[in-house]
Order: structure tokens, then C-alpha cells, then sequence
């Protein structure tokens, strides 16, 4: 249980970490790594959430985590696309 609330707080934490890294394009390696990390947490999340079925809501903080993890990625992604 406790490595349960710990993951889906380090994805949020780690998600938003990244969106802030990307306020200055110097930390772009930065906000990439942030958010992998935020997803491999956030994916732990999800995957104890759906195994042990700790939550009876259906929408785990997991989901917030791993939607915010993936804004650089989509930011690098419309960067290459614009050039």
C-alpha cells in the first residue's frame, strides 16, 4: 500500500517537474528524463491499481501523472514536425 500512494505522488510530482523544465529550451534533456521517469511511476501506479484494485474510482492519480509526463514529449515532437 505504501509503495502505491508513493508512486502515484512521485508521477504527479515528476510530471509536473517536467512541464517546468520546459519553460527554458536549455532543460529540454532535462524535462525528457523527467518524464520518463514519471512514466515508469506512473505506470507502476497503474499497474498496482489494476492488480490489487486498491482504488474502487475510475480514475487513478496514475492517469494525471502519466498525462503530464507526456507533455515534453508531444512539445518535441511538434518542435521537429515545425522544422
Amino acid at each position: 500500500m505504501n509503495w502505491f500512494k508513493v508512486s502515484g505522488y512521485l508521477s504527479i510530482t515528476l510530471g509536473l517537474l517536467c512541464c517546468l523544465c520546459l519553460f527554458n529550451p536549455f532543460y529540454l534533456f532535462f524535462a525528457l528524463t523527467f518524464s520518463i521517469l514519471g512514466f515508469i511511476f506512473s505506470t507502476i501506479h497503474i499497474y498496482l491499481n489494476a492488480k490489487y484494485e486498491i482504488t474502487k474510482h475510475s480514475f487513478s492519480i496514475g492517469y494525471i501523472g502519466m498525462l503530464l509526463s507526456s507533455i515534453p514529449v508531444i512539445f518535441l515532437l511538434v518542435l521537429i514536425i515545425k522544422h
